[in-house]
């Protein structure tokens, strides 16, 4: 089964979209097709952005949708400064914390929405990543 490292906004965009390719991944998961991991800081920053920008009745889809989906949550406590300041060279400080767990959990793929950081980074490109980053879509595309 495949483990599929989930960020922020694949969280968010399903709590808004129920109907579009984030919620079908999550359905996914329900489903036990694929295995979802996550991190608490991405649990958190979806709870944040959930609640400041779509409002609080969509909180309660995405509480729904961790229930059901039922992620493994990564620790990031054997994360160390060394790695950290690595990591700086080719992402942002709060990207660090979703990379970082995708690397820990053995993920064989990182989903995101996030373009400029993660799907068209030329620099996290060239790391040679032992995982595909890719969005929902390309995702269902490849291997549903």
């Amino acid at each position: 089964m495949k483990r599929v490292f989930l960020d922020a906004n694949i969280y968010f965009a399903a709590a808004g979209s129920p109907n579009g390719g984030s919620a079908l991944i999550l359905s996914l998961a329900k489903k036990d097709k694929i295995k979802t991991v996550t991190v608490y800081h991405a649990l958190a920053e979806a709870e944040r952005n959930i609640g400041n920008k779509l409002g609080s009745e969509y909180l309660l889809n995405h509480y729904k949708n961790i229930l059901s989906s039922q992620p493994d949550i990564q620790s990031l406590d054997s994360l160390t400064l060394e790695t950290i300041l690595r990591m700086e060279n080719f992402l942002p400080a709060k990207d660090i914390p979703i990379l970082a767990g995708a690397i820990l959990s053995k993920a064989h793929v990182l989903l995101t929405l996030d373009k400029k950081d993660f799907l068209n980074n030329q620099k996290l490109k060239n790391t040679k990543l032992p995982f595909e980053i890719l969005n929902p879509e390309k995702f269902l595309q490849k291997y549903f």
